[in-house]
């Protein structure tokens, strides 16, 4: 109800200052506003690309220089907290054992794996409880039959009976390097780091259309989060291969069980409390790509609905000075218009089309200009992630598959998001939490 107050709230507060700027401008309103947020979204893009060139750059000048240090103290980089890693599961038989096997082979001496099991009613619980014969640091926990479901209430659920000082979450398809820890804690040893996010990766061996381009989305997700960290923005966990500190779970309370999107809601309530939260793109997590449609619209559809729900949820917290840093919120206000933009685009279209049947003017040549501008900065993004951050790849195959990957992206995301806007106006609750489907392709 509270994110339907504010969604309506919103709407009426957009529509009270277009009708304000009706009578001071002349011209399409509505479009004028869009072109405004286009120059916010190319200056924040242009600000994330010069950011994370001159670290880069830095980088590679000090490796030509031989003096390639660590932005880690000494005495920080020997710190070896323990550490609970939590694997969140249901019906994961496929890949569980593959997993736990993967996390026994970390290179590191202090940690203990918490496989939950949220209900399976496959053979899940039958290869744990035989793996747990030959790992003593493997705790399995069974969620009793009508507890609260959802991932944020299976790791609540646990966090009591662990100790560790660092919790890492990862989900029931993961894999990492046996170094894995040993190269992402010493980011989290910093005073005042609450979290840090690996770097998520597709695995490569799986082919078509749909794994190749969510492959590509994950660069532009390491693009943005190199972007935002470079710029001491507001960087997000994104639920597999994340770490967080025990005191700063403690301090937020934990998950929250409401949220459809538990990574994104932790993230907002970290930077509320004054946490920061890094990224460590020299840390990779792989997973699975969805490889069915269907699968992947309710899988967008859901991160969609999540996104828009944290900041309804935490709108007034996260535009404080007292909480959030001037670079956060105005890096936190440039990512929310990539839910502002497809709307507004999805509203001026059909009020065209009313326009159009009635006989009155459209507005249909700056709509499309607008569009395309739109579209070509997404393309642009798509270029720069997928040259840094996936294989090397000829220009014309570069920027053929791009565009692509780009037309995939709006076909998909401006019906999700639209879809989410809806769900939260006219519905009376959120929508239901659910998981993603592995089908046992964790290999790299």
């Amino acid at each position: 109800m509270r994110n339907r107050i504010m969604l309506f709230a919103l709407a009426v507060a957009v529509w009270l200052g277009l009708k304000l700027v009706e009578n001071l401008v002349t011209g399409p309103t509505v479009l004028l506003i869009m072109g405004a947020v286009l120059t916010g979204m190319i200056v924040h893009s242009i600000w994330l690309l010069t950011a994370q060139s001159l670290t880069r750059w830095r980088a590679a000048r000090q490796k030509r220089a031989g003096a390639v240090r660590s932005s880690v103290p000494k005495d920080l980089e020997s710190w070896q907290p323990w550490v609970d890693i939590f694997v969140p599961a249901k019906n994961e038989g496929r890949v569980i054992e593959s997993t736990v096997r993967n996390l026994f082979k970390l290179d590191y001496p202090k940690f203990h794996v918490w496989v939950i099991d949220d209900g399976s009613t496959d053979d899940m619980p039958f290869v744990l409880e035989a793996m747990k014969l030959e790992f003593p640091r493997l705790h399995v926990f069974s969620r009793q039959p009508g507890t609260r479901p959802g991932k944020s209430a299976a790791l609540n659920d646990v966090l009591p009976l662990s100790k560790g000082e660092v919790v890492a979450v990862f989900d029931a398809d993961a894999n990492v390097a046996p170094d894995f820890l040993n190269v992402i804690l010493p980011v989290l040893a910093r005073d005042g780091v609450g979290a840090v996010q690996a770097q998520k990766r597709i695995y490569e061996r799986q082919t078509g259309f749909l794994p190749e381009a969510q492959a590509s989305e994950y660069a532009l997700d390491t693009y943005f989060q190199m972007g935002r960290d470079s710029i001491g923005g507001a960087v997000e966990l994104r639920g597999n291969g994340e770490l967080i500190m025990r005191d700063a779970l403690i301090d937020v309370g934990g998950w929250n069980n409401s949220a459809i999107t538990d990574d994104l809601d932790l993230t907002m309530r970290l930077m509320i409390r004054n946490w920061d939260v890094r990224f460590c793109p020299q840390a990779f997590v792989w997973e699975e790509a969805v490889t069915t449609l269907k699968g992947l619209i309710r899988q967008r559809r859901r991160w969609a609905e999540g996104s828009i729900r944290r900041y309804l949820d935490y709108i007034f917290p996260l535009n404080s000075p007292r909480r959030l840093s001037l670079v956060e919120r105005v890096d936190t206000l440039a990512f929310a218009t990539f839910f502002l933009v497809p709307a507004i685009i999805l509203l001026e279209v059909v009020s065209d089309l009313i326009h159009f049947a009635t006989g009155a003017p459209t507005q249909s040549s700056a709509l499309l200009l607008v569009m395309l501008a739109v579209f070509f900065v997404s393309f642009f993004n798509f270029c720069m992630a997928i040259k840094h951050y996936r294989k090397p790849m000829p220009l014309p195959v570069l920027l053929g598959h791009s565009f692509a990957v780009n037309v995939y992206v709006f076909a998909h995301w401006v019906p999700c998001i639209f879809i989410s806007f809806c769900q939260i106006m006219f519905r009376p609750e959120a929508s239901t939490w659910h998981r993603t489907e592995h089908l046992g392709m964790n290999f790299k």
